[in-house]
């Protein structure tokens, strides 16, 4: 048997299933698809759902400002205590002995 016959009987073959899977797979992919699309839209449609009884309209946002803000006004808190900490270590670390009980004198 020669080996030309051999490589070009396989490469007719890998062809010829390749275009044979294509032509059996492609409904078989196009239902998948199609069933995937669905499902999405069903989760994502459930979702929305659930989303707008959890936050109704204006109100919602109103409140979701309200709870910003008041975080807002925490951490600037925050940030003050921290600074303040910080020049009282700053300031005793100058001060080794301790002498100078306050800030400033």
């Amino acid at each position: 048997m020669d080996l030309d016959l051999v490589v070009v009987f396989a490469f007719v073959s890998t062809i010829v299933l390749i275009i044979t899977g294509g032509i059996v797979l492609f409904p078989i992919s196009r239902k998948l698809g199609y069933f995937l699309e669905q499902a999405t839209r069903e989760r994502a449609d459930r979702l929305a759902s659930g989303v707008k009884g959890a936050l109704p309209g204006a109100a919602a946002n109103d409140r979701l400002l309200q709870t910003l803000s008041d975080l807002q006004d925490q951490v600037g808190q925050i940030a003050e205590r921290q600074a303040f900490t910080e020049q009282l270590l700053e300031h005793r670390q100058g001060d080794p002995e301790g002498t100078s009980g306050r800030m400033g004198e």
